[in-house]
């Protein structure tokens, strides 16, 4: 998409782009030069102050000069390359955990295409994961799809299981059994709670202290093992073993912790810069949802932004194609998704009322489709539907079922927007309703 002369902006998605001077007044209506500044002041303040200078001291920012204001507030505070991506210390192997099915497994397994869900398809098959820890405290998670005979935990790499004997069968191997409600370490006594199908179990390893935790739906089970095997040479892998047809998937990371514990880290490290990022974006994207522009006062008003419509000023729509130039790219993570992405729109939900007394969620599909590309749109409602349908799964029954009413409505408002609802019954949902 080529620009129509000099002095364009670095906008690229879209037909959103700005072209010469003389094109401004038609892309912008009737803002003026002072009034534009005002505003766009008001939507990207430069945060690095202490406090916002007089309008009068300010330099004037227009759309020209926004694409490079936007960066620099985007770079404000990330992380250098030279500690981005670091390892942290105490966890060893592929910055990407998944389950190891190439050397570390006994028995028949069907692992899913993503390397972090598990069926087992023999008498009893285990398991490891890709990573070990030998210092520090660590956290994982496991989404239990069915309540029968599994034992999980943390094993080392010198654990030899097969058919018959699997994680906390061999020494330095430590489980949790909730279909017997045990927990296992060569001999096995009493220990936790019954788990069932939608729960979610939390593996906590203190290799400072030397102690194994588990937790069930976010609620400490207690100290299951303490004065665990520690030293040079040793460290513990998340490990599974499970009988026939008995299926979970794990969470290492890829996606934010149900229950994350203080003080505990997940094996995987979190996106810290596309977070930072997605949030700083998001607010950007709060502030024009709830900000209007009155050109016969060339005043910048807040207002209620429960209220606002894709169909308003076009200074608007270009302000919000700068701000999904950036934006727009991190919504296809899955990572950013869930939580950034849902957990602003549950919020927009959370006045109660019916799904149609909140039309601004469809507003905001409306602009995804409009300033995104259809690929980008397309794997961001994919992500946010499975992220749905996941939370509502894996959430706790409480009496009036108010978590899974919570995912459910966000669900039956996206459904309502008909382009997003013709993508996803035929490319996301269709297999599961079929």
């Amino acid at each position: 998409m080529s620009s129509k002369g000099g002095g364009s902006t670095a906008l690229t998605r879209r037909n959103y782009r700005l072209a010469s001077d003389t094109d401004k007044p038609k892309v912008t209506g009737l803002v003026n030069e002072k009034l534009l500044s005002d505003y766009l002041h008001h939507v990207f303040p430069a945060s690095h102050l202490p406090r916002p200078p007089l309008a009068s001291l300010r330099k004037p920012l227009g759309f020209q000069d926004l694409g490079a204001h936007l960066e620099r507030l985007l770079t404000e505070g990330e992380p250098t390359e030279d500690t981005r991506d670091q390892p942290v210390d105490g966890c060893l192997g592929p910055q990407t955990v998944v389950l190891d099915h190439t050397s570390g497994f006994e028995g028949l397994l069907f692992v899913d295409d993503d390397l972090l869900g598990v069926i087992g398809h023999s008498n009893f098959s285990s398991i490891r994961a890709t990573t070990c820890v030998y210092r520090g405290k660590w956290a994982y998670e496991v989404l239990i799809s069915s309540q029968g005979l599994m034992q999980i935990g943390w094993c080392t790499l010198n654990c030899r299981f097969n058919q018959e004997e699997g994680v906390g069968d061999t020494p330095d191997s430590y489980a949790y059994d909730g279909n017997r409600v045990r927990k296992w370490n060569v001999t096995t006594t009493n220990y936790g709670k019954s788990w069932a199908a939608g729960d979610i179990v939390s593996c906590l390893i203190d290799l400072d202290e030397g102690t194994i935790t588990f937790c069930l739906n976010g609620q400490s089970l207690g100290t299951a093992f303490s004065n665990i095997k520690m030293g040079p040479g040793v460290a513990y892998f998340p490990a599974i073993s499970l009988s026939f047809k008995e299926s979970v998937a794990f969470n290492f990371g890829s996606r934010p912790l149900r229950y994350p514990v203080e003080g505990y880290l997940p094996l995987q490290n979190p996106p810290t810069a596309d977070l930072l990022r997605a949030h700083k974006l998001l607010g950007y994207i709060k502030t024009v949802l709830s900000t209007t522009l009155d050109t016969q006062e060339e005043k910048v008003l807040e207002k209620d932004s429960a209220c606002w419509s894709l169909h308003g000023e076009p200074t608007t729509l270009v302000t919000l194609a700068h701000i999904f130039n950036y934006f727009a790219p991190l919504m296809c993570k899955v990572y950013l998704v869930e939580d950034v992405l849902m957990n602003f729109l549950l919020g927009i939900l959370e006045g109660g009322g019916s799904v149609d007394e909140h039309p601004l969620i469809q507003q905001l599909l409306d602009l995804f489709w409009l300033l995104m590309e259809d690929y980008e749109v397309n794997e961001c409602l994919k992500q946010l539907m499975m992220s749905l349908l996941r939370a509502y799964r894996f959430s706790p029954i409480i009496p009036d079922l108010g978590f899974q009413i919570h995912y459910l409505r966000l669900t039956t408002a996206i459904l309502r927007h008909e382009k997003s609802r013709k993508y996803l019954l035929s490319n996301v949902l269709y297999p599961f309703i079929g």
